[in-house]
């Protein structure tokens, strides 16, 4: 597969079959904390980056084969999803094809856009990310492309929630230092309060970042942010899934999903219902062909895919 990655453990999906629209690292932003990397290409320009047709050929052949049935099919991966101008045509398929419900994750950023918005809103749940209300900070949090402001982001979701009947989760990821300020998430508050999300979902930078200076914040800043956020806020919280029987990848699958999601062990054990040694064993093997390579974050070992 070229363009479906996993299924992944998901902390907030469960078990989710990634659907990845854009080449890597195509985004308007170029977020700091980014597990994928630094943005290659900053831009805004739709395009059919990838095939349409390609991409839903793959997914008929996954639903149509002897393949687990994920918990959601998320549009997500390598880049913007909303990027993609085939969006709402995969979002049309994808609901011929299964009866698992679809989740979009996004910046946000192309939400001010009415075509976007009318595509996306065939998604059952919406994953939006708000880092920073103030500009300076947002500047220097997300370093978005020419044109993209704090202000053009929230005006797009406000938009989408006066048009979307679906559920809107959206994501804060706090770093310290910078947006975990009671000033800045008194400001997030009051902002919060026009966009209404269904929930709010309070991240840290957990997985290896882009800038060295994007630093995670500690479990109880994150309890006392949600505890100050509303009752709708909750921290993500690791991923469970009840025990299914375990299915095997192909090297060049499990590379894929490296690709596209660095990973520890254990959540790739998760996905694949195996013992976690058995996971280590096949990624160091892996390792020593130079084709992952293992970085340490925040007393975590993660694996990624080694670029060609």
């Amino acid at each position: 597969m070229n363009y479906l990655f996993g299924p992944v453990a998901s902390r907030r999906l469960g078990l989710s079959l990634g659907v990845d629209l854009i080449p890597p690292k195509t985004c308007p932003l170029d977020c700091i904390y980014c597990e994928v990397g630094r943005t290659t290409v900053k831009t805004l320009e739709r395009r059919e980056y990838i095939p349409a047709a390609a991409i839903i050929a793959e997914l008929r052949a996954y639903f149509a084969g002897a393949n687990p049935e994920p918990d959601y099919v998320t549009l997500a991966g390598s880049g913007e999803p909303t990027l993609h101008s085939g969006l709402g045509q995969i979002i049309a398929k994808l609901k011929e094809l299964t009866k698992a419900p679809i989740a979009v994750l996004t910046n946000g950023v192309l939400l001010i856009d009415p075509q976007v918005r009318r595509e996306i809103s065939q998604a059952d749940v919406i994953l939006p990310s708000l880092d920073a209300v103030t500009p300076e900070l947002f500047q220097k949090i997300n370093r978005p492309v020419a044109g993209v402001t704090a202000e053009t982001l929230i005006a797009g979701l406000k938009a989408l929630r006066q048009e979307y009947l679906g559920q809107i989760w959206l994501e804060i990821l706090l770093l310290q230092g910078l947006n975990d300020t009671p000033a800045e998430l008194a400001r997030l508050k009051a902002v919060l309060a026009d966009l209404r999300p269904d929930e709010i979902h309070l991240n840290t930078a957990v997985r290896p970042v882009v800038e060295n200076y994007a630093m995670a914040v500690s479990p109880e800043a994150l309890a006392t942010a949600a505890a100050f956020l509303g009752p709708n806020a909750r921290v993500i919280a690791s991923w469970t899934h009840p025990q299914q029987p375990h299915f095997d990848l192909s090297d060049a699958d499990f590379l894929a999903s490296l690709a596209r999601r660095p990973q520890t062990a254990a959540d790739l054990a998760a996905v694949l219902h195996l013992p976690e040694e058995e996971v280590a064993k096949r990624l160091h093997f892996l390792q020593q062909q130079g084709r992952v390579r293992a970085t340490h974050h925040e007393k975590q070992v993660f694996y990624q895919t080694v670029s060609a």
